[in-house]
């Protein structure tokens, strides 16, 4: 009975001091984004956090700075695990959001429709990637609004049902447009009247599936009536699904997350907000491409946010043997993996697509970063994967 005792006795204290390592590591990782934070910067804006893209796809080591709204997404990924945050761990997250709130209004549509987008409204931005785009298209390079940034920036906000039914309604006029209209997805997908990426009805309309589930998401999540657009948006998730085209044709798909494993990430995320029937029948094969695509990847952010996938959706993900403190640090956040893609490749088709690809390619593609964005998603991982 002694032994029994002293064993029960050391597998507690030793599952005991794991949590604490845990939780210890979670909140030294929360007081690093709070360092990330924009206190006073001549470029970068107060509260928010600093962003890159990369130099003719060459990858976090060459970096051009970007006023952009990664801030948002650092700030959902960290409120989506607050439940499992601790009271002091709150209390970090509640000073990161406090010091945010005035960043917003920088990126909202300048005629108070509401939207949002990627780039700052308050000022004329200045195009980061390179200068031969703004001195030949001038003022036309600007991009509208978006589906992504505003779905997020109101997430953030916490906005109420009123206005997130408001918003739904002006997301109809983005619909159903006519399949010659749509351009970059595979012709079979053209003629699902599903929502743009953009708010812009004279711009070229592209689908985007992790556009599409965070769409869906923002729907779900406010318990919104379901409309034409959110089911033909639904059809374009469940088409990609079953034909398995968002893993075989993701760059065509996915123009602007251009990943199999953010992909599958999004539609998990969707999926975990509450049960989809046309999406649940694929929930099985979704999460063996998880494993798939985990077993081929040698990249440790990736392999993260497959397996907080996988935890999220119930599952239980294969283990990550994380290194020490500071070089997990270092992994982290000059990592390669890019959450957002600028690929200006995807507003050309067939083969005049091919032959710029093939010409320009490094010149008309482009990767975004945030170091404290891949802290967030550490942080998610270490929460769900206790």
């Amino acid at each position: 009975m002694r032994p029994l005792l002293i064993c029960t006795i050391f597998l507690l204290t030793f599952k005991t001091s794991f949590a604490t390592v845990d939780t210890a590591l979670i909140s030294q990782l929360l007081k690093r984004i709070v360092q990330h934070q924009i206190k006073d910067d001549p470029f970068f804006i107060k509260g928010s956090f600093p962003a890159y893209t990369d130099k003719y796809h060459m990858g976090y080591s060459e970096r051009i700075k970007d006023n952009n709204t990664s801030f948002i997404i650092v700030l959902n990924t960290l409120e989506s695990v607050r439940s499992k945050l601790t009271t002091s761990q709150k209390i970090i997250l509640d000073s990161i959001q406090f010091r945010a709130k005035d960043v917003f209004k920088k990126f909202e549509n300048k005629k108070g429709r509401g939207t949002y987008n990627f780039w700052r409204q308050d000022i004329d931005p200045k195009f980061p990637y390179n200068w031969w785009v703004p001195f030949f298209f001038g003022k036309s390079w600007y991009v509208p609004d978006d589906f992504d940034d505003t779905v997020w920036c109101l997430l953030a906000q916490h906005t109420d049902s009123t206005n997130a039914a408001r918003i739904h309604t002006i997301m109809q006029q983005y619909s159903a447009y006519p399949a010659d209209k749509v351009v970059g997805c595979p012709e079979e997908y053209k003629s699902i009247p599903a929502y743009s990426t953009w708010f812009g009805k004279n711009f070229p309309v592209f689908y985007d599936l992790c556009v599409a589930a965070n769409t869906l998401g923002f729907v779900q999540r406010y318990n919104l009536a379901w409309t034409k657009a959110d089911s033909a948006t639904l059809q374009l998730l469940v088409k990609a699904v079953q034909s398995k085209d968002y893993i075989n044709k993701y760059k065509d798909l996915s123009p602007y997350y251009e990943n199999r494993a953010v992909i599958i990430y999004h539609l998990l995320k969707l999926m975990s907000i509450k049960p989809i029937p046309e999406l649940e029948l694929y929930k099985s094969e979704i999460l063996k491409d998880a494993l798939t695509v985990y077993g081929k990847s040698s990249n440790v952010l990736e392999q993260m946010i497959l397996s907080t996938s996988m935890q999220k959706s119930g599952y239980t993900s294969p283990y990550i043997q994380l290194p020490a403190y500071n070089e997990l640090i270092q992994m982290i956040e000059h990592n390669d993996l890019a959450f957002f893609t600028g690929d200006m490749l995807g507003y050309f088709e067939g083969t005049g697509k091919k032959i710029l690809s093939f010409l320009f390619k490094k010149a008309l593609y482009f990767n975004q970063y945030c170091p404290a964005y891949n802290d967030a998603l550490l942080v998610e991982y270490l929460l769900w994967n206790k």
